[in-house]
């Protein structure tokens, strides 16, 4: 799949799974798009982000920058890049990452909506209890 010339232009630096033609056009990496895909599946599927690092060194992947090994912080900015929706995974999976993603979290003030409530957390977790 290739992107429209000015979809290309606003695009912005190319990340894993995409590469610029010879016109400067963004278009995706067959062999890279698998692997992107297969990691939103997995991460879908439940498994964590080091799981999904073990999945892929035993399948002999290697990480964006040719290492043998995956980082978590390139494995977790992938799932967090919305780029990934042009053409790789659908609108509704990158949804259902980021929903799941964000019902793991371990903060757990994560769900407080009153304003006043939240800073009484964040002052008793981050300081104990303020006098």
């Amino acid at each position: 799949m290739k992107l429209s010339p000015l979809e290309s232009k606003i695009f912005g630096k190319v990340c894993y799974g995409f590469c610029r033609d010879e016109n400067k056009r963004i278009e995706t990496v067959p062999q890279e798009a698998k692997i992107v895909q297969e990691i939103f599946a997995l991460c879908l599927s439940g498994n964590s982000l080091e799981k999904i690092q073990d999945h892929l060194r035993k399948q002999g992947v290697p990480s964006p920058s040719g290492k043998t090994e995956w980082s978590r912080d390139v494995l977790n900015k992938l799932l967090n890049n919305y780029k990934y929706t042009f053409g790789i995974i659908d609108h509704a999976t990158y949804c259902a990452v980021e929903e799941m993603k964000s019902s793991r979290c371990r903060n757990p003030n994560r769900n407080i909506k009153d304003v006043d409530e939240w800073n009484e957390q964040v002052n008793l977790n981050n300081y104990g209890a303020m006098l």
